[in-house]
């Protein structure tokens, strides 16, 4: 099963707290793996992430077995003193994060129930854990983020 101990055993929690809050800006390498406790499936998901001072804009492929798709989510995001909102892209609200290295959200919609845990990591990486439950959804998922560098980015253009 996964849980939180996983994300917390990948990603210490450092000492210091984000300390900008455009310290997320840039190019992100994502992957995630989702487990549907309903149906016993688990999804994979391989992507990149651009994160600009008002935009979270991630787009890969997710794999079901041997199926694969194009998948994609997209958020806006509200910087304000020491909190960051987070939006869906038609502007409802979803969470808020503070600048600090962990930190747990909650978010209603409906009747599904989703909580969210955040482990920040330097400057360079970084993970989501998430459990959500309602009547028709029971599922969990860890992505974790690591920032790509110019570097990294020039081997993967030639």
């Amino acid at each position: 099963m996964m849980g939180y101990g996983a994300a917390q055993a990948w990603l210490p929690i450092p000492a210091d707290p984000i300390e900008r809050g455009d310290s997320l800006v840039g190019d992100w390498k994502v992957s995630r793996t989702m487990i549907d406790y309903l149906t016993g499936a688990t999804y994979r998901f391989t992507g990149e992430v651009i994160v600009t001072q008002d935009a979270f804009i991630e787009h890969g492929t997710m794999r079901v077995g041997s199926q694969e798709m194009p998948a994609s989510r997209r958020y806006r995001l509200e910087p304000g003193e020491g909190v960051t909102r987070i939006l869906h892209a038609d502007g409802r609200d979803f969470i808020e994060l503070e600048a600090k290295a962990a930190q747990t959200v909650r978010h209603l919609c409906g009747a599904d129930l989703y909580v969210g845990r955040f482990f920040f990591r330097g400057a360079g990486q970084w993970a989501e854990a998430w459990r959500v439950k309602g009547a028709h959804k029971n599922y969990a998922s860890l992505g974790r983020f690591r920032r790509i560098h110019d570097a990294v980015r020039a081997s993967y253009s030639s």
